[in-house]
């Protein structure tokens, strides 16, 4: 019992720290923050979903609704459609798109 007890006080307290830094900055609110979150999840949920895009290449960053894709992607095509993947959801204000692409230079793939 005692350690399920001092188990829940580190997770309230690590979680209320994640959270806390941006809202104790006045950088965004508690709502903002789970919304974020929210966004985050329903981003990568949708790069998994589609079959053109290796999802594992990519990472998303989410402030206040406005979205950051970086990574690096085999083809452009496959960058763009990563960025249709996620203007597509409810809620995204606007997607910066910082993905490379990869490119295979003959003289270094020895």
């Amino acid at each position: 019992m005692r350690f399920f007890l001092k188990f829940s006080t580190v997770a309230a307290v690590a979680l209320l720290s994640t959270v806390g830094c941006r809202v104790i900055h006045h950088e965004e609110t508690t709502g903002q923050y789970v919304d974020d979150t929210t966004l985050s999840a329903r981003a990568k949920a949708a790069l998994i979903k589609d079959k053109n895009v290796k999802s594992t290449d990519f990472s998303i960053e989410v402030y206040q609704g406005n979205v950051t894709l970086t990574g690096v992607a085999k083809t452009r095509t496959e960058a763009k459609l990563a960025e249709e993947d996620i203007r597509s959801i409810d809620g995204v204000k606007s997607v910066k798109n910082d993905v490379r692409i990869a490119s295979a230079d003959p003289a270094t793939a020895r």
